[in-house]
């Protein structure tokens, strides 16, 4: 089998240096400069491993600095698989310099919370009391967020037509933080018909660990998540997570070079959906009733660019009745939170997020949907930031919300 720098080595030579990537590129948009674009950072890398140039600070700093949204890929006519190469280069650094150089307290305590969701809902607790304690500044620019209450989620009536059963993966940060979503998200499809398996000894997914350079890590929990879902036979995995959900479908990849488990990986990544493209097949889609609002979306880059099935949000929200649905151009480009983005290079995250609240505020919107857990965070500061008294709330809540106003309304109509 390839080796790591195999597989990126023929990436790079699919490269024909043609710069469609460029304006794909939240961080060259940014800063204009080379070595912040994905060409750059190729043309590093294909420099490192063929021992030209040295795994120096200055590679660290190009590849930290990018987002991993995958944009590029998307916009590259040659089908390059970036991310590839991102990673080659990445392990030479790993190799080659300190772990963890460049990382401050808060990253390296974030990737030991997320192996636990218990741990991660003491953070949000504590954070709740924490603005008085001398805490780091990043971490305390984060606490407004990590107080968001949880709503109590109603029950629906089961009803619909027998839709089969699905697998459905929590996240850590989803669950510990916004549990409130996936409750949503799973008491909307048992509405429509779907028997919904949520494995107990699911952990998280290994996407922070995976993109921190903690390879092992990683694959153990992948491993782990593997065996927990193959109990459920074969029916669709869901999350509620773009990130999640664009690490579980790659697991292939990631477990490419086990021979005991690459198989295995491949099969379980197979299965794996966001839940929205479940509730967009539906043959007969439940009415959707809004309050009157003007809505507007920050997509999922990983849902976009990875997964795929980056249209279907917005398609859902243009069907749910009494809202107005108003996209900007930017929706679809990252908003700097990229996992761990936002705490290890703030000043960057920050500039990418105030220009994208400068395209939100003229759409004067009374509500952001967002559909991943690390966007809620970063749009809810986005919009303090910007001064707007507006709620950012995740599409399975914003949905499920819709959905019982559509059964309290039919309903209604019955009784007269």
């Amino acid at each position: 089998m390839a080796d790591q720098r195999d597989i990126a080595l023929t990436e790079i030579n699919h490269c024909n240096k043609c710069g469609f990537c460029l304006p794909a590129c939240p961080t060259y948009r940014l800063t204009g400069n080379e070595v912040d674009s994905p060409r750059g950072r190729i043309a590093l890398v294909e420099g490192v491993l063929n021992d030209e140039i040295a795994a120096d600070e200055g590679l660290e700093l190009s590849l930290s600095y990018c987002l991993g949204c995958r944009a590029c890929e998307t916009a590259c006519p040659s089908g390059v698989q970036y991310h590839r190469v991102l990673e080659a280069g990445k392990a030479v650094l790993d190799r080659t310099r300190p772990r963890h150089r460049g990382m401050t307290v808060v990253p390296r305590t974030l990737l030991r919370l997320t192996k636990s969701p218990k741990r991660m809902a003491q953070l949000a607790r504590w954070s709740r009391h924490a603005r008085k304690w001398p805490v780091p500044r990043r971490f305390k620019e984060l606490l407004p967020m990590l107080t968001y209450q949880p709503e109590s989620i109603p029950k629906a009536a089961r009803g619909g037509t027998d839709q089969g059963g699905v697998a459905f993966f929590r996240g850590c940060v989803q669950e510990a933080l916004f549990h409130d979503a996936n409750e949503a998200c799973k008491q909307l499809l048992e509405a429509v018909g779907y028997e919904v398996q949520v494995p107990l000894g699911q952990t998280c997914c290994g996407a922070l660990a995976w993109h921190a350079g903690h390879r092992d890590e990683a694959r153990a929990l992948a491993r782990r998540n593997i065996e927990e879902f193959e109990a459920t036979g074969q029916i669709p995995i869901v999350n509620t997570a773009g990130g999640c959900g664009a690490m579980l479908s790659e697991y292939g990849e990631v477990l490419a070079d086990d021979e005991k488990w690459a198989q295995r990986a491949d099969k379980f990544s197979a299965r794996v959906r966001d839940w929205s493209g479940v509730i967009a097949d539906l043959p007969q889609r439940p009415r959707f009733v809004g309050a009157g609002e003007r809505v507007t979306l920050q997509n999922s880059c990983h849902l976009v660019n990875v997964e795929g099935g980056g249209d279907i949000p917005a398609r859902l929200l243009g069907e749910v009745q009494g809202d107005t649905f108003v996209p900007y151009a930017s929706q679809d480009r990252c908003c700097g939170s990229a996992g761990i983005y936002n705490i290890q290079h703030p000043d960057w995250a920050l500039r990418l997020l105030d220009q994208k609240m400068v395209d939100v505020s003229h759409q004067t919107p009374d509500r952001v949907i967002v559909v991943n857990p690390g966007c809620e965070l970063q749009m809810t500061l986005g919009v303090n930031r910007a001064g707007l008294s507006i709620p950012v709330e995740h599409l399975a809540r914003y949905l499920y919300r819709a959905f019982l106003r559509g059964q309290r309304e039919s309903e209604n109509l019955h009784q007269v």
